[in-house]
């Protein structure tokens, strides 16, 4: 079999190599750090039927701190509510999942060198690019652009949630006003921890929408805030042959984030599996992710499109619509993070049916 180079050792990087050695090929890793999960620049809230779908990769029961059962979402000034009796996310320690998943990848047999950047001079003829939304790789190779990037800043406050939220609730800003083309969010990590992020489309001002967050909270003070980068898009093609090399692009690479919230561990580690799986078939990659998850994904961009089209006015009367219909009912019941896709049934249609008529 082959000999695979996956420039990345983040969690796209990682369970593309897993796979890529469970079809026999033999794995480098070059990442530019000296650690996975170094520095710490994206949030660790995932789903948990997304961590679920990833257990054969990692066991991410070691990095979790904290369960979220609900959010308190803001259309503009109109909250609309979210409960579950069941835990629907985790908060993880990301710079220990990330850890994991690329001591899980040399367990298998990869080996990875870190402190190495690699902007050319690919050592196989295999390469997946798992190097982020800015990716030599992607450049290197003349993959097609990503046009449309959100900016986000992030730090861990300390802020007592169990007077204002919960620990196992969090709260999510949208208004077009105050974090255009994105959001604010709260994510509680204990009792006294929680982390506070804003995102909005560049080039807008991101240091702006995160004095509106901190203002809003009665937050002062320096924190400790660190930026990313979240592409908002796929790119156009992700799969190629050129210049003798099949080049795979996973991952922020490729733009697999969802475009709702930026999240992209639960996406990315997906199409990293088909790309391990067809590390030396490009077109079958393209297909196989594509048709697995683009209409997951298409809907994701349509909803982020919609909300990005309604000012804070237009917003609210989301919000109330949203509460008279109960929708909060069917969401608890049937609502999925990752995948809206399942969310549409049969008992969609029942659900705003028995709304309008008074039955909820």
């Amino acid at each position: 079999m082959s000999l695979v180079h996956i420039v990345g050792a983040g969690p796209a990087g990682s369970i593309a190599a897993i796979s890529a050695i469970s079809q026999g090929h033999s794995v480098l890793i070059s990442e530019e750090h000296e650690e996975a999960g170094w520095p710490v620049t994206c949030s660790g809230l995932f789903s948990a039927e997304g961590l679920d779908s990833l257990s054969r990769f990692v066991d991410y029961r070691k990095s979790i701190i904290n369960s979220i059962k609900g959010a308190d979402i803001y259309f503009s000034d109109q909250v609309f509510t979210v409960r579950s009796p069941e835990t629907v996310a985790y908060v993880c320690d990301r710079a220990e999942f990330d850890a994991n998943l690329a001591k899980s990848a040399e367990k298998e047999g990869a080996r990875i060198n870190y402190n190495e950047r690699i902007t050319s001079g690919f050592k196989a003829d295999c390469v997946i690019g798992a190097d982020g939304p800015h990716s030599y790789v992607a450049r290197h190779f003349g993959f097609p652009a990503i046009k449309k990037y959100v900016c986000a800043m992030k730090a861990l406050v300390a802020y007592d949630v169990t007077a204002d939220m919960g620990q196992s609730i969090l709260k999510m800003y949208l208004s077009n006003e105050r974090f255009p083309g994105f959001f604010g969010w709260v994510i509680p990590h204990s009792k006294d921890i929680a982390e506070f992020g804003v995102g909005v489309t560049l080039p807008g001002d991101v240091k702006k929408a995160w004095d509106i967050l901190m203002k809003m909270h009665g937050i002062s003070g320096s924190q400790t805030v660190f930026a990313d980068t979240i592409p908002m898009e796929a790119r156009a093609k992700v799969g190629l042959r050129k210049d003798g090399k099949n080049v795979l692009l996973v991952g922020d690479a490729a733009g697999h984030t969802k475009p709702t919230t930026g999240g992209g561990v639960v996406f990315g580690g997906r199409c990293a599996a088909i790309a391990g799986r067809n590390a030396d078939n490009p077109t079958r990659y393209e297909i196989e992710w594509r048709t697995r998850h683009g209409p997951d994904l298409f809907l994701h961009r349509a909803i982020r499109d919609h909300l990005d089209s309604l000012d804070d006015r237009a917003l609210a009367s989301l919000g109330r619509r949203l509460n008279s219909m109960k929708f909060d009912d069917y969401l608890s019941e049937y609502g999925s993070m990752d995948s809206p896709m399942k969310m549409i049934t049969p008992q969609l249609i029942l659900h705003g049916i028995r709304a309008i008529a008074g039955l909820k």
